[in-house]
C-alpha cells in the first residue's frame, strides 16, 4: 500500500515535470524567435531544473526497486537488516 502511494506520488510529480518542459519549450521557442536572449537562458534553466528533478525521480524508483528484490530475497530478518546495512 506504502509503495503504491509512493509510486503515485512520484509519477504525479513526473507527469507535472513533464507538462512543465513542454511549456518551457514553448516559451523557449517564442524567446528566440523574439530575439529575447535573457528569457531563453532562464528558460533552458528551468528546463535543465526540471530534467534533472526526473533524472532524480528515477534514480529514486530505481533505489526503490532494488530495496524491495533484497527484502523478498532474504531469508530472515537478521539476512535482510545486513543487506540493507550493505545498500546504505
Amino acid at each position: 500500500m506504502i509503495a503504491n502511494q509512493l509510486l503515485g506520488s512520484d509519477l504525479k510529480r513526473i507527469v507535472a515535470e513533464v507538462i512543465c518542459i513542454e511549456e518551457l519549450s514553448k516559451m523557449l521557442v517564442k524567446a528566440i524567435h523574439d530575439g529575447d536572449s535573457k528569457k531563453a537562458d532562464r528558460f533552458i534553466e528551468d528546463i535543465q531544473k526540471s530534467h534533472n528533478e526526473l533524472k532524480r525521480l528515477k534514480e529514486n524508483k530505481r533505489k526503490f526497486s532494488d530495496t524491495r528484490q533484497k527484502i523478498n530475497q532474504s531469508q530472515s530478518p537478521t539476512e535482510l537488516i545486513e543487506k540493507l546495512e550493505r545498500m546504505f
